[in-house]
């Protein structure tokens, strides 16, 4: 795009938006589009509670963008939105609901990108909940945005294959990647009219929820594959750990299995650590953090807790 081509604002809070974001101010195409950035407000961090602005931010400030930063998208943000007369906004991983009154402003449709093949998935943790649930593959909504929860029109979708080894980490960092390729991709065609938006099936549509950090502790029902998706889906935060507090950091499948260990208990086999798991299962344990400790390889805790 030209500086004679559409404006837009873009509107995201996290690392993943930020990766987005990064993408189309890296492309000679689209960097001079960029008029201005919404995220979300600078939060107090960690133990400390430092106050620290989201990656977004720190972006736009380096690339000497206006940022806005409102607490409510009230009638005062939306005047400042009409202030910048954008043509085009684009959302990704926003953090919050954006009111119609705001949808109305730009010239063309709001485009939402959503990291799953929806309508499957909609909702708060679509990559959480396919580790957890083991899938194989996921992929990139790019949607029109409406007040309702992800069930704009499609706009273009990407399938991705999830590694067997992938974690939360890694696949939102391939995602980012793959969104903001498929997003540069699609935005010329959308602009002018060439591309013809496809309606959600409402009756295929699944939901995820809001991940909280007690949705990390590991039940005693679950099999040592099940928990091992516990650990895809919820690394980095919040961690797998067990009702002791104990965090296992690092997990591998094996094919060992044992029937002399209740449910959820450590133990060692040929010098390695494993946890029982549910139906005689086990899982191999490589690093962990015992309350109040620093993170730990099995040998050290074997050598200091189990003997």
């Amino acid at each position: 795009m030209s500086n004679n081509n559409p404006s837009l604002v873009f509107f995201g809070t996290s690392d993943f938006a930020a990766t987005i974001l990064s993408a189309l101010l890296d492309s000679t195409e689209f960097k001079s589009s960029v008029a201005s950035v919404v995220t979300r407000p600078d939060e107090p961090i960690g133990r400390k509670h430092v106050i620290t602005p989201p990656p977004v931010k720190l972006l736009a400030v380096k690339h000497h963008l206006p940022v806005l930063q409102p607490e409510k998208l009230d009638q005062n943000f939306i005047h400042q939105l009409k202030k910048i007369n954008a043509d085009i906004f684009i959302v990704a991983d926003y953090g919050q609901i954006i009111p119609t009154a705001i949808l109305n402003l730009p010239k063309y449709k709001p485009l939402n990108i959503h990291i799953s093949l929806l309508p499957k998935y909609r909702g708060a943790s679509p990559m959480q909940t396919a580790l957890l649930n083991g899938d194989r593959e996921t992929g990139i909504s790019i949607i029109e945005l409406m007040p309702l929860l992800d069930q704009g029109p499609i706009i273009a979708q990407q399938i991705v294959s999830i590694n067997p080894d992938d974690n939360h980490a890694t696949l939102r960092l391939r995602m980012a990647g793959l969104s903001a390729a498929l997003l540069q991709k699609i935005l010329p065609d959308f602009i002018q009219g060439k591309i013809t938006p496809v309606s959600q099936d409402d009756s295929r549509a699944t939901y995820t929820a809001l991940i909280n950090k007690k949705d990390g502790l590991i039940p005693v029902n679950k099999t040592a594959e099940e928990t091992y998706n516990m650990w895809r889906a919820y690394t980095p935060w919040p961690g797998i750990f067990l009702t002791n507090g104990l965090k296992l950091l690092n997990t591998e499948r094996t094919d060992l299995t044992s029937q002399t260990n209740a449910p959820l208990t450590l133990f060692v086999q040929n010098q390695n650590l494993f946890l029982q798991c549910a139906n005689g299962t086990c899982l191999k344990i490589n690093l962990l953090q015992p309350p109040g400790k620093k993170p730990m390889d099995a040998r050290s805790f074997i050598n200091g807790y189990l003997k």
